[in-house]
């Protein structure tokens, strides 16, 4: 993401703070957050922008290095490490819980896997339930600045809105992959669907 991309986004993480509707960052989905090159001054301004709510990290270690360690503990980010890279994941664990900055180990491409609304064909064993981001209205922001409603729409060919579209004017609203994922559309929004 090109840090104007970055600062954008903040403009509408900002706006939703003031409405009092921003729970919380959290960097995770497609990539590594920790390969951007101002990782440590994004995590600053994102801090700086958000305030005390959380900010979430996911990441497989590759990179971690101990002052992007110490960085995630001084700024309370809540971080998850995902075994899938054991290479990468153990040592970035150790730095982690050395700084203090451990949240938790991610084992869900194990112990509750998802099909990524059918893109993939692997086992599937994380159980239904409504889908949490379109019951709570999030979306994603990918490094082009395209504002998706899905973390699986990896190419977003279901495109919401734009970082540079106005602050405020995002609904999120079930898209295609919809139809194939495991996860339910919540009933207030099923009428969406079928239209």
């Amino acid at each position: 993401m090109s840090w104007e991309t970055f600062e954008r986004t903040l403009e509408h993480v900002a706006y939703y703070v003031r409405q009092g509707t921003q729970g919380e960052v959290s960097l995770t989905g497609i990539g590594e957050a920790i390969l951007h090159p101002r990782f440590i001054e994004a995590i600053f301004r994102v801090r700086e922008t958000i305030g005390r709510q959380n900010i979430v990290l996911a990441t497989n270690g590759v990179d971690m290095t101990p002052e992007i360690a110490e960085a995630l503990a001084q700024l309370r980010v809540i971080t998850f490490v995902s075994t899938h890279r054991p290479e990468k994941a153990g040592p970035a664990w150790e730095m982690l819980k050395k700084a203090g900055a451990i949240g938790g180990l991610n084992t869900a491409f194990v112990d509750s896997s998802i099909d990524w609304a059918g893109q993939v064909k692997w086992h599937a064993s994380a159980p239904s339930h409504d889908c949490t981001y379109l019951a709570a209205g999030w979306a994603v922001v990918r490094q082009d600045g395209s504002i998706n409603a899905c973390c699986m729409d990896a190419h977003s060919k279901h495109k919401l809105a734009t970082v540079w579209d106005e602050p405020g004017s995002l609904m999120t609203r079930p898209i295609g992959l919809c139809s194939n994922c495991h996860l339910k559309v919540p009933a207030h929004l099923q009428e969406e669907v079928a239209a």
